[in-house]
């Protein structure tokens, strides 16, 4: 007759398939794998937060970037302005009235949609950059336009209605930081109005009532102001885009 053979491992006894496990190394085999699983639910957390941490910090460098491009592009739109300005005005602003017109005009052609050239080009045109230049008629009488952008004064008061901006006297038309102001939502409302650019620049300068009379009776429109912008407009970006691309 074989004899039977165990074997024994500290708690584990082993005879041919057969296996006994004692209740102390079941408990010990039981906390082992538990330690293992809380191991791996441990490893798996930190991985998880390891994870959110990675995509938080990629969420803010993608967000830092974007803050620092819109940053670039606005320092260099107002690049753009200040040597439209200078070239236009050939150099007669003084910086003071230079860095104020640069933040007006920027922050006016952001709001309404404009290239801020076009704005210039208007208040080239208008004033020659001169905010306290008086409009008058061919036969040298006072039209009554005030400012950068030569306001009336009663125009200036309906559009400051809307704005719910005080006008205290004409005076406050040769500030400006209400003239441009005034002067930007006056043109917007035009174009708005006669649904389209061209027409909404002449309406600016011979006012709104004499192109639709014209318009009306079909005679054709007096187009020199508006050929006007549009050549100072053009010659401020030949200059802008080779200066910048002279610096680049």
């Amino acid at each position: 007759m074989a004899s039977r053979r165990y074997l024994h491992f500290g708690g584990i006894l082993v005879h041919g398939s057969k296996m006994w496990i004692s209740e102390f190394t079941s408990i010990a085999l039981l906390i082992l794998l538990c330690s293992a699983v809380t191991g791996a639910i441990v490893i798996i957390l930190l991985n998880v937060q390891a994870i959110r941490f990675n995509t938080d910090r990629i969420a803010r460098l993608k967000t830092e970037q974007v803050l620092l491009q819109r940053s670039i592009d606005r320092q260099q739109d107002k690049t753009r302005i200040g040597l439209a300005v200078l070239a236009a005005a050939r150099g007669q602003v003084p910086p003071q009235t230079l860095a104020h017109l640069i933040e007006l005009v920027y922050a006016n052609s952001k709001q309404y949609g404009y290239d801020p050239l076009l704005l210039l080009a208007v208040i080239q045109v208008e004033s020659v950059f001169d905010p306290r230049a008086r409009g008058r008629f061919r036969d040298g009488e006072f039209s009554g336009a005030l400012g950068l952008m030569q306001l009336k004064y009663a125009t200036a008061r309906e559009v400051a209605a809307d704005l719910d901006i005080e006008l205290q006297n004409r005076n406050d038309l040769f500030k400006p930081e209400i003239n441009v102001v005034l002067g930007v939502a006056y043109l917007t409302r035009l174009i708005k109005q006669f649904q389209d650019l061209k027409l909404g620049i002449l309406a600016y300068n011979q006012g709104p009532g004499t192109i639709r009379k014209t318009m009306r009776e079909n005679r054709p429109l007096s187009i020199r102001y508006y050929n006007k912008v549009l050549r100072s407009y053009y010659a401020m970006r030949r200059i802008v885009d080779g200066g910048l691309r002279a610096t680049s």
